[in-house]
């Protein structure tokens, strides 16, 4: 006697990988886009420290600003180039010296420090 698969039996099989595939792909594309929102987020705060960073060492040299995308260089501190998740990012000066960075990741929400 052969032991196969019948043709009603593979159609429910495939029906059932079917309907997983359904229930799990949005879950997993909202998890991967919240990673690279969450990624976006963290070269904005290493933009933001480094921008402290040197305030707080140099109260009366003014901020550098302007696009930080390509990476953020000031005095000692540095910030890497931002990762393929972040769309733009600017460094500002928010008044009295006080750096803010604006960061737009590439699913366009957008993150302001502080």
């Amino acid at each position: 006697m052969r032991h196969a698969f019948s043709l009603v039996e593979l159609l429910v099989a495939l029906a059932l990988l079917g309907i997983l595939a359904a229930v799990l792909l949005p879950n997993l594309m909202a998890a991967r886009r919240l990673a690279l929102d969450r990624a976006a987020l963290a070269y904005a705060h290493n933009v933001y420290k480094a921008a402290w960073a040197y305030r707080a060492e140099s109260p009366a040299h003014p901020l550098p600003t302007g696009d930080c995308t390509a990476g953020f260089s000031v005095g000692g501190y540095r910030a890497r180039p931002a990762p393929g998740s972040v769309q733009s990012c600017e460094v500002q000066d928010a008044g009295n010296g006080t750096p803010r960075v604006v960061v737009q990741s590439r699913f366009g929400r957008t993150y302001t420090l502080p």
